[in-house]
């Protein structure tokens, strides 16, 4: 289905340029004759510009119908250029910045860079200079998110090479230095171990949730996603901070709360690592023994073991591994203006930690940790995270969170044993 819709847009385009062509065609013949009698030249001119004007205005209603996004870019930068060439300046650039809007549509990053140095190199053309530099500027920070040198250095090369053709000689020779040393090291072995090191990536995001039944309740909080990879570390932080309402607390309807988890690692080679789990929660309705009043829960722990890597993508932000360790864990809970809890506990972690799984565009994180007490083993949590993000653009995400969690040993008995949480927001990757 999606190639026959592809192939009546690549139809829709040879159209568009047979219907250019012979407007064209037809203004040189009404260039000389109009209705038998030769024109002066400045009439026919102008009638021959109407004529040219109207074929484009037709030729951009029909553009504006196509869906595929990289068909309906180029298809307008042609336009713009062809409007350019009648004197139509102003419509000629309003066009092209109709085309860069349109880049950020696009999905795949390399298609993405090189779109944006073709609309740089329309931009240039039509004598808007200043504009064509600021368009190309932007390709350097996004080829640097790119993880394969070769293709960062095909791209570079590709920039070195307009900015060459508008004379901005020391930026085309930067980047033709720059492309050399990546093409460079692309073709040098690369090693399993150490490990590339890569960008900081931080994401930041609102996420909230709303029921009403008998009561109603909801949240508004800021998720916090945060990577580092170095060369035989990494660290990832993920977290949520926000403010909890209750319509049926009678002392206080507003509450804060927070769930972070902290990951340390230190990789001995490809498969073994050391690592430091932390976690902790406060106020979380997924660990509070009751949602009600001045109740207050805390529950955190420092885990620290062994790790092996059972999966890992193409990147190492994609990955699975297992965790075995131990550490303490600490629970407090203050229920109905009284202390029911307030103590450490030796737990063993087994652990499965997961990033970057593929579902179609969608990108799966997720966590089961089952720690049990190593002093009285009927006593153990078990935990499920799941992070689903779909991106919508190139920076923004659809994110949604679900956590499970089975608490063994609870502080009140007409608690339920499994909780659930789920959140939904935007989140924002710098």
């Amino acid at each position: 289905m999606s190639f026959l819709l592809f192939s009546k847009q690549l139809m829709s385009a040879f159209f568009f340029v047979g219907l250019f062509l012979t407007m064209n065609s037809a203004v040189m013949a009404e260039d000389s004759f109009s209705d038998g009698h030769t024109l002066p030249w400045n009439v026919a001119n102008q009638k021959n510009t109407l004529i040219k004007k109207s074929s484009l205005d037709q030729n951009l209603e029909m553009i504006n119908q196509i869906d595929n996004i990289q068909l309906k870019v180029n298809l307008l930068n042609d336009l713009a250029l062809s409007y350019y060439k009648i004197g139509e300046i102003e419509q000629a650039k309003k066009i092209l910045y109709q085309s860069l809007s349109l880049v950020e549509s696009l999905n795949e990053q390399e298609l993405k860079i090189t779109t944006l140095i073709k609309i740089a190199d329309y931009y240039y053309k039509i004598g808007q200079e200043k504009q064509a530099l600021t368009v190309l500027d932007k390709v350097m920070p996004l080829v640097d998110t790119l993880e394969d040198k070769l293709i960062q250095g095909q791209l570079l090369l590709n920039a070195a090479f307009q900015y060459e053709k508008m004379q901005q000689e020391k930026k085309a020779e930067l980047f033709l230095s720059q492309s050399q040393t990546l093409t460079a090291e692309a073709a040098q072995p690369s090693p399993d171990f150490p490990f590339k090191e890569t960008p900081t990536q931080l994401k930041l995001g609102v996420a909230g949730n709303v029921s009403s039944f008998r009561d109603t309740t909801g949240f508004l909080g800021v998720n916090v996603d945060y990577n580092k990879q170095w060369t035989q570390e990494d660290i990832l932080v993920d977290g949520n901070i926000y403010l909890g309402y209750d319509s049926s607390r009678a002392v206080n309807n507003y509450r804060p709360g927070a769930l972070m988890t902290a990951v340390y690692r230190r990789h001995f080679d490809e498969d073994w690592n050391f690592f430091v789990d932390f976690f902790s929660s406060v106020n979380e309705d997924l660990y509070s023994s009751r949602n009600d009043d001045e109740d207050l829960t805390i529950v955190t722990g420092v885990w620290f073991g062994a790790g092996l890597n059972l999966w890992r993508g193409e990147s190492n932000r994609e990955f699975l591994d297992f965790q075995l360790g131990i550490g303490p864990r600490y629970e407090y809970d203050y229920v109905d203006f009284e202390e029911r809890r307030n103590e450490t506990s030796p737990t063993l972690g087994v652990i499965f930690l997961g990033r970057g799984f593929s579902l179609g565009k969608a990108k799966i994180n997720q966590t089961f940790a089952f720690l049990p007490a190593l002093d009285e083993l009927e006593d153990f949590i078990f935990n499920s995270n799941t992070k689903l993000s779909y991106p919508i653009t190139e920076r923004w995400s659809f994110v949604s969170r679900l956590f499970l969690r089975y608490r063994s040993d609870k502080v009140l008995e007409e608690n339920p044993d499994l909780n659930m949480f789920f959140s939904t927001g935007l989140e924002y990757s710098f």
